[in-house]
């Protein structure tokens, strides 16, 4: 796809995935400097409604096409909020016993347990290199977990944060899943509009069913910027440099994003976190992203 572009489109394609890689890669560490002082699901619903009506905005600007149907809208909400709300609202809970590095690596998991979904539900076949994947990967989650277990009452935090981890791969993968049933009629920046309203509305309920209330003492000038980053960096302008390095680089380029990812965040969090980065933590991210890695083989020959 390169190959036919100008030289002033192949650099802002390429700028476009580094952004991706660096702003993702650092949002993590961003959920741990919020979390000092805001509340978990405010974190989220904060985040998702500042970036959502930026986004809204750019959409109604730029002419960009809502979904027509009441179906077609129905499932971007559900969507929205099972990705923008209660995932990244699991990433929030587990942060709270995590390294932002640690919950970086346990997210890479996320194209592993879209292989084992889509086998489930039909969607495609399980193949032996997917299986393999699975087992690396998996397999590098459970090296991260092994000295937690049998300690039940020094790491029942860790253990409930891993968990946390997982489940919001799953709510990840299952919003996308319902996301990509019936989008025809609208555009990308229309439906990340939506999820994202959607998500930061629900979050932001359940924040005030929950009795967290926002206050003034509650955003310090720290959290207050690490959620400003996480509402127009990672999320507007991430999701804007997604869109377009997907229309000038091919989609296997712009997935290894997910390789980059896990050590940016664990770079971020020992540089600016000051978090430990011990050789279990590296060896777990080799074994995973290698599991990674043979999925979207698989799924790039399958294609």
């Amino acid at each position: 796809m390169l190959a036919g572009m100008s030289r002033e489109s192949r650099i802002g394609a390429y700028i476009a995935f580094a952004a991706i890689c660096i702003i993702w890669g650092t949002t993590f560490a961003a959920i741990r400097v919020a979390i000092e002082t805001i509340p978990t699901f405010l974190v989220a619903g904060v985040r998702f409604l500042i970036a959502g009506f930026l986004l809204l905005v750019i959409a109604r600007v730029s002419g960009a096409r809502f979904p027509k149907s009441a179906r077609e809208w129905r499932e971007q909400v559900i969507a929205g909020v099972l990705m923008a709300g209660v995932a990244n609202t699991l990433v929030v809970y587990a942060e709270h016993a995590l390294s932002s590095g640690l919950a970086a690596l346990l997210a890479a998991t996320i194209p592993i347990w879209m292989a084992a979904m889509e086998a489930i539900f039909g969607l495609a076949s399980m193949t032996p290199r997917k299986i393999a994947g699975l087992v690396l990967g998996f397999g590098g989650v459970g090296l991260l977990v092994a000295p937690a277990i049998g300690h039940i009452d020094l790491s029942l935090r860790f253990l409930l944060a891993v968990g946390a981890m997982q489940l919001n791969a799953i709510c990840w993968n299952g919003g996308t899943l319902i996301s990509r049933r019936h989008r025809a009629s609208a555009d990308p920046m229309a439906v990340a509009t939506v999820q994202m309203l959607s998500g930061g509305a629900a979050m932001t309920l359940a924040a005030f069913a929950s009795g967290q209330y926002p206050t003034l003492q509650m955003f310090s000038l720290r959290s207050s910027l690490a959620v400003l980053y996480l509402a127009i960096l990672g999320s507007v302008v991430a999701y804007t440099a997604y869109n377009y390095a997907q229309t000038k680089l091919s989609a296997g380029s712009v997935a290894s994003y997910a390789y980059v990812n896990p050590a940016i965040a664990v770079l971020t969090g020992a540089l600016l976190l000051r978090e430990p980065v011990t050789l279990r933590m590296m060896a777990s991210m080799v074994i995973i992203l290698s599991g990674v890695a043979l999925i979207q083989i698989d799924r790039r020959r399958a294609v």
